[in-house]
């Protein structure tokens, strides 16, 4: 396992030290990801996260399980939930813009952005596997004017995000 000791306590990366599992989606798309599981104070935690040759944000993945846990079976649940994530779409693409899909519901992720190329905010979202930036967010929000809305932050380790 790939760990820094540091004062405040110990860093973990999984794109460092992740066994590579590959993954197709409904669509027959080809995802790759490096997956890891190691010891929390809570239990056993994996993640999945998705390599890109562009270092950009990507698809990331969590569970948590027991620490007793055997890695197998926390392996076989993280690749479910991983199958599942790529086979729910939120966005569509109109015009060269992201929409909000049919459902009129989004699921991601809120992501650190140091790419201030195309945006004011040090923070993307994350959907799809997609980056949005807050300003392209707001665009999607757009046709939705008066309508009401539910937003729940949601925990990574989650079953349903």
């Amino acid at each position: 396992m790939d760990n820094d000791s540091r004062k405040d306590g110990i860093v973990h990366s999984t794109l460092k030290s992740g066994e590579d599992l590959v993954v197709k989606d409904q669509w027959n798309r080809e995802y790759r990801f490096k997956i890891v599981s190691f010891p929390a104070p809570t239990g056993l935690a994996s993640e999945a996260v998705e390599v890109r040759e562009d270092d950009s944000p990507g698809y990331v993945f969590n569970i948590l399980s027991d620490l007793d846990t055997d890695p197998d079976h926390a392996k076989e649940r993280l690749t479910r939930k991983i199958k599942r994530g790529l086979n729910r779409r939120h966005l569509k693409k109109r015009e060269g813009k992201w929409e909000i899909g049919g459902r009129d519901m989004l699921r991601g992720r809120i992501e650190w952005n140091n790419d201030l190329s195309d945006t004011g905010y040090d923070r993307v979202f994350v959907i799809d596997g997609k980056r949005i930036t807050v300003e392209e967010f707001g665009q999607m929000l757009g046709p939705y004017e008066g309508w009401h809305f539910q937003f729940r932050m949601k925990d990574c380790y989650d079953e349903d995000t």
